[in-house]
């Protein structure tokens, strides 16, 4: 029996590069190489791709269904798939794109609803180092992405001016506003430092390593000083005599001894850990569901409640369409109430019966 394995991959890698070519976004494309990795798995190495009917699709879309994939999950592999095979239609390899004649029920996205301005404070009030608070104030005060906060680099701030240069989706750059409150705490966190990545790990001391080579044990250190970092070892004794106890004793007597300075690594804070910061925040005020993204829309919310044009908003996101920004701008918990209260006949009865 023929196998189409390496012909099945061959296409697939023939996707990647058309994406590379469109300039799609490496989140996106390991995104779209895993569904359809996943998806020739199912099929085997004995089914090729270009002979595949829409039947065959509708029993993948039930297998990923019975290993417990979401609606979401499976409506997002099914709109793969119709871009891959819309991909192969336009080469040639199918004279049909057999996804698109599976239609899925349209699943319900439940984006979390923005912060309202004491939420904001009550999230602020509880950040436990200058870093987290400066995190909150630069995404809440910029709408920045969480991806353009975390490369963004402290030469590309102009604190006098109020402006930051971030690079956004297909590597666009634009220049984003910074507020009073923002610019603050972003300095209080860096501490004088000009350079390097804005957002970056806290610095540990450094504790060594204990390894056995070629019998024997050694102590391993890196020497932050100078302009190379270069690792040093120490012989501490023979394996037959020294169990490790007293060995790892030995170690940390000779590591504490040395007073090594914390490694500096001029690394950004990756995504989760920021966003492992803010979830943090939002379980010790008290908050549920609070991302990075919430306050992007926090952000878009506050500025449209307070009278700026939608135009502006959309400017300041970095959107290309405007539908986008619309989808951002909700009306927050304090105007709902507020406007509530003002407009209907009965909802101030109390202070209409005060004399």
């Amino acid at each position: 029996m023929t196998s189409y394995a390496a012909f099945n991959q061959g296409l697939v890698k023939q996707y990647d590069r058309w994406m590379v070519a469109n300039h799609y976004a490496k989140a996106t494309m390991h995104i779209y190489n895993r569904s359809l990795q996943q998806y020739i798995q199912f099929l085997g190495k004995h089914r090729s791709i270009a002979t595949v009917e829409h039947t065959d699709v509708v029993r993948y879309v039930a297998h990923v269904s019975e290993n417990g994939a979401s609606l979401g999950a499976v409506y997002r592999d099914l709109g793969v798939l119709r871009m891959f095979y819309d991909f192969l239609h336009l080469g040639g390899v199918v004279h049909y794109v057999t996804p698109r004649f599976i239609r899925l029920r349209r699943p319900w996205w439940g984006s979390p609803p923005p912060l309202s301005e004491s939420q904001i404070e009550r999230l602020l009030n509880a950040a436990r180092s200058l870093r987290d608070r400066a995190i909150v104030e630069f995404m809440y005060g910029t709408g920045c992405r969480l991806s353009e906060v975390t490369h963004l680099r402290v030469e590309d701030i102009d604190f006098q001016a109020k402006i930051a240069r971030v690079v956004g989706k297909l590597g666009k750059k634009r220049i984003v506003l910074l507020t009073d409150r923002a610019v603050e705490a972003v300095q209080s966190y860096l501490k004088g430092r000009q350079k390097g990545i804005l957002f970056q790990p806290n610095l540990r001391a450094q504790t060594g390593c204990l390894t056995a080579h070629n019998g024997s044990w050694y102590s391993l250190w890196f020497n932050p000083r100078g302009r190379r970092t270069r690792r040093h070892r120490k012989f501490l004794g023979r394996v037959e005599q020294l169990t490790f106890e007293e060995a790892k004793r030995k170690h940390d007597e000779f590591i504490a001894s040395l007073h090594l300075q914390p490694r500096f690594q001029n690394v950004p804070l990756s995504k989760m850990a920021i966003q492992k910061s803010i979830q943090n925040m939002s379980e010790r005020a008290g908050l549920r569901r609070v991302s990075a993204h919430t306050l992007r829309r926090t952000f878009a919310t506050h500025l449209f409640e307070h009278g700026a044009g939608i135009e502006i908003v959309k400017t300041l996101l970095g959107h290309v369409w405007i539908n986008t920004t619309m989808k951002y701008t909700r009306i927050g918990p304090d105007r709902l109430n507020e406007t509530f209260r003002r407009c209907h006949p009965r909802a101030n009865l109390d202070e209409q019966r005060t004399p």
